[in-house]
């Protein structure tokens, strides 16, 4: 097993920058930590808003149908802070984005590579002072083509279209990275929300999806994740986050229980010939009941490491500690991480939310 340590940090944290991000999740639980992102600061902090504002506005063959709504520093409930007119209100404030008539789609490249190789001497330096073990690896989120595409795509025409110029563009990104991070220092984690989301509902929610696709979602979903572990060689240890949305510490939709995750984890382990090497699930604040959990004694995942996302900062250690114990009741030898990463939270919360971490691996 590549990835076995107790916890999974699953991608935002809000440093100054990667080197602050990264030291600060170091020294707090560095012990802990199989793998360690680079804190998806500054245009990455709301996830896939990093592709609407680099790569998709802009382009010569896409036209920009609908931007966020300015900032208003004078409204009382404004809560993004001035120059982030890129960043949406909420989730009925997206980029919108349509093909141009008779254009050719093409992405020459996404961003992510150009990051990670700009973090990835923060890293090595890291490993160079001790605060990292020889065996953590380097984590490059990216996600998985429906979540990259679908919220900015106007129509279901443009949707395949989309989806096939990004994955194009994904596994030229990851070929990129290759060329300055050794193989068996990165880690590769899909991060899967609108796929979980078009599984859970249906593709039947209108304040979400306002057009439906052809395929049924868990078939798109299944293609595209066999397609994107295909980007990713055996060396680099690749995970799966399955995701219901964290914008403005709020799903999209609330998961009844672990069912849909469970069920799009075993489906990946039996597709994908390559190690699968971990799973994220989420757990929601409230749910310290044995009908959430239980989907979990039906999980086939093979030699991967599970991650239950229990960790919450609004109810400290008590509250993990009471998530964990039901856990135990129904699944072994997993990790613990929070819901989804938490670069949108206020730095000076992230020493407590490390302690609680920290208690919940230590209880394990």
């Amino acid at each position: 097993m590549r990835i076995n340590g107790d916890v999974l940090l699953v991608g935002s944290i809000p440093g100054s920058d990667a080197e602050d991000a990264m030291r600060l999740c170091a020294q707090g639980i560095g012990d802990h930590l199989p793998c360690i992102p680079d804190g998806e600061t500054g245009f990455r902090k709301i996830w896939i808003n990093f592709l609407a504002t680099h790569t998709y506005d802009g382009n010569p063959a896409l036209e920009t149908l609908n931007r966020p709504h300015p900032v208003d520093s004078s409204d009382p409930n404004e809560w993004r802070a001035p120059g982030d007119d890129w960043v949406p209100r909420g989730y009925d404030d997206h980029w919108q984005f349509r093909i141009k008539d008779g254009a050719d789609l093409h992405f020459s490249e996404l961003g992510y590579a150009k990051e990670a190789r700009l973090s990835y001497g923060s890293f090595t330096q890291l490993k160079a002072e001790g605060l990292l073990g020889p065996e953590v690896r380097f984590m490059v989120a990216m996600p998985l083509a429906e979540s990259a595409t679908r919220p900015f795509t106007a129509s279901p025409d443009d949707f395949p279209v989309m989806m096939a110029a990004y994955e194009d563009a994904a596994a030229r990104e990851i070929e990129c990275m290759l060329n300055d991070i050794p193989a068996s220092e990165l880690a590769i984690q899909w991060d899967i929300c609108m796929e979980v989301l078009a599984i859970e509902c249906d593709d039947a929610h209108e304040g979400i999806f306002p057009w439906r696709p052809v395929a049924t979602p868990f078939d798109r979903y299944l293609e595209a994740v066999t397609c994107a572990a295909g980007f990713v060689p055996d060396e680099v240890a690749m995970g799966l986050h399955l995701c219901y949305g964290d914008l403005g510490h709020r799903h999209l939709i609330e998961p009844p229980d672990l069912s849909t995750c469970v069920s799009m984890a075993n489906a990946a382990c039996a597709a994908i010939t390559r190690p699968i090497d971990f799973y994220h699930v989420p757990v929601p604040k409230d749910r310290a009941d044995d009908a959430y959990f239980e989907p979990l004694s039906g999980l086939e995942i093979g030699d991967g490491r599970l991650y239950i996302g229990l960790v919450h900062h609004t109810d400290g250690i008590k509250g993990s500690l009471a998530r964990l114990d039901v856990a135990k009741r129904h699944a072994k030898n997993f990790g613990v991480a929070t819901e989804c990463g938490f670069g949108r939270r206020p730095r000076d919360t992230i020493g407590h939310l490390l302690e609680i971490h920290r208690a919940v691996a230590e209880a394990l």
